[in-house]
């Protein structure tokens, strides 16, 4: 379905030119931790720290720098009476629709690491493929994944 013909894309923004503002947004939006950070918040409003805590791996620096540039395109909104992040709408609804990425994601990793098993034997190993059950906190069955989130 092209731009000018989906409902939900009234304007007629068109994510496939790169003069549309869409085409920013999506860079913003999808960058790794940008897409962990707006996931995380969908457990509520959170502080710095607690937001470092929760996407692992993520610098204070880098943290600073997607905070900065989620609250610029207006995805996210800093309380500074209290010093917690919280998503704004049009945030929370790219939020939610990461989660169902993430299923995919799992879902078709599942299938790759099992097609390389089969495959090659222990050359998925060799090639940086980790089973779920060797990913860290991956016990149950949501690692990385925000604490109250659900699909």
């Amino acid at each position: 379905m092209t731009s000018s013909e989906n409902p939900k894309n009234p304007h007629r923004f068109n994510v496939f030119a790169a003069a549309c503002p869409s085409r920013k947004l999506l860079n913003d939006v999808t960058r790794r931790w940008s897409i962990l950070v707006l996931a995380t918040l969908l457990d509520g409003a959170l502080r710095f720290g607690q937001i470092r805590e929760r996407v692992d791996g993520i610098s204070d620096r880098m943290l600073s720098a997607t905070l900065g540039a989620l609250a610029e395109d207006r995805l996210i909104v800093k309380d500074d009476a209290d010093g917690t992040y919280v998503l704004t709408e049009p945030g929370r609804q790219i939020a939610r629709q990461s989660l169902d990425l993430f299923d995919s994601l799992y879902l078709a990793l599942d299938e790759i690491v099992n097609a390389r098993q089969a495959g090659s034997g222990a050359a998925g190993a060799s090639a940086g493929v980790v089973a779920p059950d060797d990913v860290a906190g991956s016990s149950d069955g949501a690692a990385g994944a925000p604490a109250g989130a659900a699909s």
